[in-house]
């Protein structure tokens, strides 16, 4: 999934892998699973590895060190809502204004012309990556127009997104620390880094060699693929049972015999609201940074905002901001308290995100304890996911 997917949005990926009747045993992120399938083969050469995913909807970044044969996630940024619909649109509403111009009537109106034009304007966007001219010639009611595109044109056109994209690569080396120049490889993963304009603006940046043994459009799925193997690796040495071949281990081990090691971070700052007394103002501490290796947890202790509070509302949030309203709010955790409570009597809070990147909250407080899983809207309550679950278990079975 995209690495800068928030807490909501990967569990509603696990709810959907479950409810399209797979075993998810782990997700993993898009440019995780693209390092991997590089770097399966070359830990023995230490190296950095900038790693640029532009897909069709999502954009990512993550900077990897290859180290002590180890895959280590040093910094990782996106934007998910960035990617190759958005160059699809600048040729659709270019077309569509060519039309309306022409014969004074808007083709986008119409569901079954808007769906011409974006089919004719991927179609035209991957010719304007081995052309430098073609055209768009689009039908709808009778009439007609044909748009004459040129890529030097198109690039102009979408120089926006570029931009987007360019920010967000010197964003994520400012949050790693680092210099262009200690990137050793460039791997480039989604269809869209095959556009000329994408793979400039990156040799702008760097003159390290751009990765070419790694299919763009294959190297997360790659990536999952042995990520799952991994997984059931793992699971052989913890129950015993060998599913696997040994030819399998040592193809997916390290000299020592170890399993490969895939060190993740997180990508957003989880945090909780407090009180700030002094400002009479509410604002956010963090709790797990953004960041930080997973597996993750952390534990603070706060003291209760007032005397005799009766319960103890523990407001979980994502972000990177101090303040509540820049923050994307996960959940709320209730604990009730004993009576007759001083104020700023101990409440001790602890977050545990997990290699799935699911956050659980657990609260004690005066020697009540409570562990809570954050409930998390992914459209469909557990009973409704229960019963489409028990409804596909009856199609496989008929």
């Amino acid at each position: 999934m995209p690495a800068y997917f928030n807490d909501a949005e990967r569990t509603a990926t696990i709810t959907a892998g479950q409810l399209a009747g797979l075993n998810v045993l782990q997700i993993i992120n898009e440019p995780t699973a693209a390092a991997l399938a590089y770097g399966l083969d070359k830990l023995e050469q230490d190296q950095t590895v900038f790693v640029f995913d532009l897909g069709g909807g999502t954009f990512d970044v993550t900077i990897m060190r290859i180290e002590n044969q180890k895959l280590n996630i040093i910094a990782t940024n996106g934007d998910h809502r960035l990617g190759g619909k958005d160059w699809d649109d600048v040729l659709v509403n270019y077309v569509a204004e060519e039309f309306d111009h022409a014969h004074d009537e808007n083709p986008l109106l119409d569901l079954q012309s808007y769906q011409d034009l974006q089919t004719r304007g991927v179609a035209t966007k991957l010719q304007l990556s081995s052309r430098t001219h073609t055209a768009i010639v689009h039908h709808h009611h009778g009439k007609s127009v044909k748009v004459e595109v040129s890529r030097k044109d198109f690039e102009k056109r979408t120089r926006h997104l570029v931009e987007k994209c360019k920010t967000i690569c010197e964003i994520v080396m400012q949050e790693a620390k680092m210099k262009w120049n200690k990137i050793d490889k460039i791997l480039l993963i989604g269809g869209m880094t095959r556009m000329p304009m994408v793979r400039e603006m990156i040799s702008q940046f760097s003159s390290a060699p751009l990765v070419s043994d790694v299919n763009p459009d294959e190297a997360v799925a790659v990536g999952a693929a042995i990520q799952a193997t991994l997984s059931m690796l793992r699971e052989e040495e913890i129950t015993g049972e060998k599913v696997l071949g040994e030819n399998t281990r040592q193809q997916f081990s390290c000299r020592d015999g170890r399993l490969i090691q895939v060190t993740d971070i997180t990508s957003h700052t989880l945090g909780v609201i407090l009180w700030d007394e002094s400002n009479l103002e509410e604002y956010v501490f963090p709790m797990i940074k953004k960041r930080t290796a997973i597996p993750a947890s952390a534990k603070n202790s706060f003291g209760t905002a007032s005397a005799n509070m009766q319960h103890a509302l523990v407001k979980v949030v994502e972000g990177e901001s101090s303040l509540p309203a820049d923050c994307t709010p996960l959940g709320v955790c209730d604990i009730e308290l004993p009576p007759y409570l001083p104020k700023g009597s101990p409440v001790e809070l602890t977050y545990r995100y997990n290699a799935n990147q699911v956050l659980e909250v657990a609260v004690e407080a005066c020697g009540n304890q409570s562990k809570v899983s954050i409930e998390r809207n992914t459209g469909l309550a557990p009973n409704e996911i229960g019963k489409a679950l028990s409804s596909l278990e009856k199609l496989s079975v008929e």
